[in-house]
This record gives structure tokens, C-alpha cells and sequence, in this order.
């Protein structure tokens, strides 16, 4: 009689982890990361469900394991009316004061955050700009509008500390910050104040989360002289 036909529940145990391992064997076998700043990473800004662009999950099953996240999302600003002609801006801008920092594009910020059992967690920060992509005179008395480009930006980050169990990724965007003494000569000083980023301006957007094993996972058991007699 074998040691696993004398112990039924130790035999259920080692087929129960062959099935798991032939689950979780896939095309990615070794995996490492470097990245800065690494996790948790210092929160500048607050979770905000309203800014939130997508949402996954990932049932993580060792304590070990890693997420790889995977976002792209393209999006543009919306038009910004100046209220004043051409000729009005041209002249703010030739004379304004020295130190006057003009704004040719808007800053976004893209965070993406792990929810679980232990709380909420900035596991990556990133923030592209979008540029002004060209001035449309509009209207009757030839009001100048700013227009900006689309953008694509991705975002690439491993949470290195999953909890075990349920993890829920998502994926935000809100405005960024503008350089110090930002501002459009010629027009209103809280125009600037008028600018949003949410998820309405985003065009499309892929965002993704896969679990990765951690490296020892399969030497583990030929390390501690295991054969994986798992006999069905």
C-alpha cells in the first residue's frame, strides 16, 4: 500500500495542486521588474470613483504572485474659447511681463489604483500633455478658440504586493498640475480654472491585469526533492 493510498486527504491535497500547477502553467515562465518608484507608490492625489476610465480584477492565489497592468487610453481636452480676437491675443502676448509662463498644452494625470481587503493603493502614476493643435477663428467677431491634439498614452506597471485573494484594479485620469505663474495673456485669470480632465474626454482605451507566478514557483518543488507523485 502506498503513503498516498494510506492518506486519502494528503493524496486529494497533491492532486488538487497538479490540477492548480497545469492551470497555471502558461507561456510566461520567469518574470522580473524594475521600476520606480516601486510600491506603494507616495500618494500625490485622492481615488475619486468619478475620474475612474475602467476597472478589472484579478483573484491573486499565492502570497507571491505578481499583477502585470497594462493600460493605453487615447484622449484629447476639449476646445477652450478664449474670448478675445487674434489681434487681442497676439498683442496680450507681446506684451506681457517677463516670467509670464504661457501654456501650450494640457497636462493629464493617469493613476492607476489597487482596491482589496486592506485598502486602497496608488500602484502607478503617470502623466502626458496634449498640445495645441491649431487656433480656430470662430464666430462673428472672429473669436479665437484653442484646439488640442488626441493623444495616446500608456501606462505599464507591476503591483509587486498583491494581497492574496480578490484584487481590484482602476484606471483614472484628472487634470494635471500647470507650471507656477501659468497663464494666458489677454484673456480671464480663471480661465485656466475652467479646464477639466474626466473620462468624457476620453476617445477609447484598452486597460488590462495578468497574474504572474512567482519565479520559484515551479523550481520550488524540485528544490525540496519533490517528484510530484501525484499518481491519478
Amino acid at each position: 500500500m502506498s503513503y498516498y493510498d494510506s492518506n486519502g486527504s494528503c493524496y486529494d491535497d497533491h492532486r488538487r495542486h497538479k490540477r492548480q500547477d497545469e492551470e497555471e502553467r502558461g507561456l510566461l515562465s520567469e518574470f522580473d521588474v524594475d521600476q520606480s518608484p516601486s510600491v506603494p507608490v507616495p500618494v500625490t492625489g485622492v481615488f475619486n470613483m468619478a475620474n475612474s476610465i475602467a476597472e478589472v480584477d484579478v483573484k491573486v492565489d499565492d502570497y507571491d504572485d505578481r499583477v502585470s497592468l497594462l493600460a493605453t487610453v487615447e484622449w484629447s481636452p476639449a476646445d477652450l474659447p478664449l474670448g478675445i480676437t487674434l489681434a487681442a491675443l497676439i498683442a496680450a502676448v507681446t506684451g506681457a511681463a517677463t516670467g509670464t509662463v504661457i501654456p501650450l498644452t494640457i497636462p493629464a494625470t493617469f493613476r492607476i489604483w489597487r482596491r482589496n481587503s486592506s485598502g486602497t493603493t496608488l500602484i502607478s502614476q503617470k502623466t502626458d500633455e496634449s498640445v495645441v493643435s491649431g487656433i480656430a477663428i470662430l464666430g462673428t467677431g472672429g473669436l479665437v478658440t484653442l484646439l488640442f491634439e488626441n493623444v495616446t498614452t500608456t501606462v505599464h506597471a507591476v503591483d509587486t504586493d498583491p494581497s492574496k485573494g480578490k484584487n481590484e484594479y482602476f484606471l483614472t485620469i484628472e487634470l494635471g498640475n500647470f507650471a507656477p505663474d501659468t497663464t494666458i495673456p489677454g484673456v480671464a485669470p480663471t480661465l485656466l480654472g475652467t479646464i477639466t480632465l474626466t473620462p468624457q474626454n476620453v476617445v477609447s482605451y484598452t486597460f488590462s491585469a495578468a497574474e504572474i507566478e512567482d519565479n520559484d514557483h515551479y523550481h520550488h518543488d524540485s528544490k525540496k526533492g519533490h517528484k510530484k507523485d501525484y499518481r491519478d
